[in-house]
């Protein structure tokens, strides 16, 4: 047996063992369509002083799935609040990603900006690398516009709105979180 098969046996079993985890009445939630009960939970995500929390009822039996849709609504409530509310990143990403992602809400803040809805998570699934566990996901930035102080977009008007998350997710302190991936634009 090669290191790698190694490796990826050594990541699915936890994974695996993992998935059928949880509450028997996750059961008729999968039975229906979690991607899109999930993003339409998160589009009305609540904006309040700095303490805004995601919500965290799964959409899906898989939380590996479950972390990136709170990963998703973290940074959309961070967004929302332009850059205030940022309590809720901490429990859905790794240090190393929330150190970044404290960055971009700096940002945002230093520049009078916001977003002005929320993104749509079309679907999601969990994948396993040789680097680990991978949620793919496909996301849409329609309602989600960037603004400054006057409601004016700051984002061109070409740009795209549909885009594709292949992040890591990982255990830790027993919690499954996003440790950061990559985002390219593309249609799904």
């Amino acid at each position: 047996m090669r290191i790698r098969d190694l490796a990826v046996t050594a990541t699915l079993i936890p994974v695996l063992m993992l998935a059928g985890c949880g509450a028997d009445e996750s059961a008729d939630v999968a039975a229906s369509s979690p991607g899109a009960q999930k993003a339409s939970k998160h589009n009305d995500v609540p904006v309040g002083d700095g303490a805004a929390q995601p919500e965290s009822l799964p959409a899906s039996d898989d939380p590996v799935v479950n972390a990136y849709y709170d990963y998703r609504a973290a940074l959309d409530t961070m967004m929302k609040s332009g850059g205030k509310a940022t309590k809720q990143l901490p429990p859905v990403m790794t240090p190393r990603l929330l150190k970044a992602y404290s960055q971009q809400a700096k940002y945002y803040r230093a520049r009078k900006l916001r977003n002005t809805g929320a993104t749509k998570v079309i679907w999601a699934k969990r994948t396993v690398a040789a680097s680990g566990v991978i949620v793919r996901a496909c996301y849409d930035t329609l309602a989600a516009r960037t603004v400054d102080t006057k409601g004016r977009s700051v984002i061109p008007a070409k740009s795209p709105t549909r885009w594709v998350d292949e992040m890591r997710v990982e255990q830790h302190d027993g919690r499954w979180v996003v440790d950061g991936g990559r985002t390219t634009a593309q249609k799904c």
